[in-house]
């Protein structure tokens, strides 16, 4: 289900000149974390000097993917947490 969340996710940003591969979602109901290019889970730590993660539940993750929150509106409640380098989406 997460996978197929974030396939989701990954074409609603296929447009855009974002490197993929530096964005991760930390799981917090399944504590994994995955690789948002290839929407398969990391069995290691990331390695990457350069990266973006998310930290994120399942059911908060679904909401922004399906429009329903912002992802400000999460940001806010304390629902998401962000490290890394945020230039990324830049």
């Amino acid at each position: 289900m997460i996978q197929d969340i974030l396939k989701n996710f990954k074409n609603k940003l296929s447009n855009r000149d974002i490197n993929l591969s530096l964005i991760y979602f930390e799981i917090t109901d399944d504590n994994k974390i995955y690789n948002l290019e290839t929407c398969d889970f990391i069995s290691s730590e990331i390695d990457e000097e350069k990266f973006l993660k998310f930290r994120i539940s399942t059911d908060s993750l679904l909401e922004i993917v399906e429009g329903k929150k912002h992802p400000e509106d999460l940001l806010f409640d304390e629902k998401v947490k962000i490290s890394g380098d945020i230039s990324i989406l830049a």
